[in-house]
């Protein structure tokens, strides 16, 4: 095995090397060492790589992680850091050596298997990735992101209620307001979206959110409690939105004459021609005979659209368009490639797509780093009830 730990660390300092090289001129150091400047202790540069990757340098992550581990760091630690690493570029294989190699030295390492599991998903083996994530939590129960995943991805081969009794077994140790979140989806999956408003509630209980808002009102709809509906969309974000997307609830709802009105007033009310609303409208035109207002022009009457009803409250708060909730990730480098697309499912078509789930990355040792958030971070991250 020493053979293969060794050819772990070749491979990273390899591929640091060469980006050192494209984005530098050459690698740092001479002769080939990792590095120049003072010698470190183990513990010291896990430090300064925990604190490189916060500025969002990968390479000199990477360096610091590797002389760790020369330095005589713990073995375990400094393999899931460079797991991290990898898995935060999309390196799935790589992810999986290091991960192997955390094992090897500290079997049933709980973040280890966690990082596995990620890694395993990230390369489309989802039987081996649930194997994994399931003995992290057998060894942790409190992982909320092994947590996250397992029932993400129970929800999405179609066993809801395998979802929701992993999420159940973590809430009844611990909190975590994405779990409570997906709980709430795997709720909507299953058609108990009373017991869903209920679980959004809680993950709101945690602060302001609008994804887990948008999911609320999305719950409340399935229940025809309209007017809480309306309140959740316009909390968090701008009335257009809100209207657009309970006009889309009346019209699932069958209150054609509702969801018209709605349409026409996000279309009034927006300044600029709101394409969401105006192709809502064009559908249910599409069902039933109603007359369709043009696309307004700024500053000019908008004619054929319907004065605004004092049924429906004001938005509270301005926000981006609400999308639909996702464990956050362990803060990686704005490198991080993509994760897999969430499987599409019958949703309201609103500004935001109904809830998706999809994975986020392995946690880091509890106290160790943070860093800028990744554009899969900003990503989409919930799966549609």
């Amino acid at each position: 095995m020493k053979g293969v730990g060794q050819a772990v660390v070749t491979a990273w300092a390899v591929a640091i090397c060469l980006a050192a090289m494209t984005l530098l001129g050459g690698c740092a150091g001479s002769k080939g060492k990792l590095g120049a400047g003072p010698r470190l202790s183990g513990a010291q540069a896990l430090e300064a790589g925990d604190a490189a990757l916060a500025r969002g340098n990968r390479d000199e992550a990477g360096r610091m992680y590797l002389a760790a581990l020369k330095a005589g760091a713990d073995t375990a630690t400094a393999y899931i850091r460079l797991g991290d690493l990898s898995l935060g570029g999309g390196a799935a294989a790589q992810a999986q050596a290091a991960y192997r190699k955390a094992l090897d030295a500290k079997p049933g390492n709980a973040l280890a298997l966690q990082g596995l599991g990620f890694a395993f998903f990230l390369g489309g083996s989802q039987n081996e990735a649930v194997t994994a994530l399931t003995k992290a939590l057998e060894r942790d129960p409190r992982l909320p992101r092994a947590t996250a995943l397992l029932g993400t991805i129970e929800n999405r081969q179609g066993h809801p209620e395998a979802a929701l009794a992993v999420f159940d077994k973590f809430l009844a140790v611990a909190f975590d307001p994405d779990v409570a979140n997906n709980r709430g989806l795997s709720l909507m999956q299953l058609g108990r979206p009373a017991e869903a408003v209920g679980a959004f509630e809680r993950a709101l209980s945690a602060g302001k959110n609008p994804k887990f808002a948008n999911n609320l009102g999305l719950a409340l709809c399935r229940l025809h409690r309209y007017d809480e509906a309306y309140a959740a969309f316009a909390s968090v974000a701008p009335e257009s939105v809100a209207l657009n997307n309970i006009g889309v609830c009346y019209m699932e709802g069958g209150d054609k004459a509702r969801a018209q009105q709605s349409f026409e007033r996000a279309i009034a009310t927006n300044p600029t021609y709101y394409e969401k609303a105006q192709s809502n409208l064009s559908r249910l035109s599409a069902m039933e005979s109603v007359a369709l207002p043009s696309p307004p022009v700024p500053g000019a009457p908008q004619n054929g659209t319907s004065q605004p009803s004092a049924q429906l409250p004001q938005a509270v708060v301005p926000m981006p368009p609400a999308q639909a909730a996702m464990p956050q990730t362990v803060p990686i480098p704005s490198t991080q490639a993509p994760m897999p697309a969430p499987v599409a499912s019958p949703a309201p078509v609103v500004v935001a797509p109904a809830p998706a789930q999809t994975p986020a990355l392995p946690s880091a040792l509890p106290g160790t780093r943070s860093s800028r958030p990744s554009e899969a971070e900003k990503a989409d991250r919930s799966e549609r009830p």
